[in-house]
This record gives C-alpha cells, structure tokens and sequence, in this order.
C-alpha cells in the first residue's frame, strides 16, 4: 500500500480526522486521487508553539479536544483517502500558493506500527508483514 510521510503535528491531525488538507508544493499525481494511503508521521516534530497553526486551525483543534503531547514518531499512524487536488481550497488547513490534497475518511489505527523510517514522496509500505 502507498504510504507518505508527514511532519507531526500534521500526520496526527490528519488521522484524527481533523485536518481535512495536506498542503505541497508539488501536485498530487492523478493515479492517487481516490485512493487510500497511510498516513507516517515522521520523526520530524513541527515546534507547534512557535509557527504552524494560525488562530482558526487552534480553534478547530481545541473544538476536537485535540492533545499536543505524546505523538507517535518514526510510525505509521493511520489511514486517509485523497479525493482532489487543488490550489486555493477554502480549508481552514489550505495554504495558499501550494497544492491542497483533499482529504477524507480518516482512520487512525488503534496501534501505530512503530519503528518505520519515512521516505520522500510516495512510498511502499507491505501491511501484511507487520
């Protein structure tokens, strides 16, 4: 199954179900548009305090009594369907400037599957050897 690496708080905010965008630089390739892929939150800790989510995105991740302490890292988390990909989305989540990917149909797996090192773009990851 693909799977794709995400920075924390992101990866945890988009398998919660919280976080219906993941912004890019690069457009989301048209074979993986409607697809379900895992979502790794990589070792990589965004320092939440210091940048990323502006007032609307704290709003929004307070309402689901989201917890800023204790993720998982190096782990494959959970699950997201991408449904489009555009630019300019209305998402509280979409940067502008950037390629939104639409997401939805989150699930966050009752046990992350520790101890997976991330990798650039797409990547492989066999479910059935864990």
């Amino acid at each position: 199954m693909k799977a794709i690496s995400i920075k924390q708080p992101w990866a945890s905010l988009i398998a919660h179900g919280i976080k219906d965008i993941e912004n890019r630089t690069w457009k989301c390739p048209q074979e993986y548009i409607g697809q379900r892929v895992l979502i790794h939150a990589s070792k990589t800790v965004v320092g939440w305090r210091e940048s990323p989510l502006n007032f609307s995105q704290r709003e929004v991740a307070r309402k689901h009594r989201f917890s800023f302490d204790g993720f998982p890292k190096g782990a494959i988390i959970g699950s997201v369907v991408i449904v489009d990909c555009v630019q300019n989305h209305t998402s509280v989540w979409a940067e502008m400037g950037c390629w939104n990917w639409v997401l939805k149909d989150a699930v966050l797996f009752d046990k992350p599957i520790e101890g997976v090192k991330g990798k650039l773009s797409f990547w492989n990851y066999n479910l059935e050897e864990k």
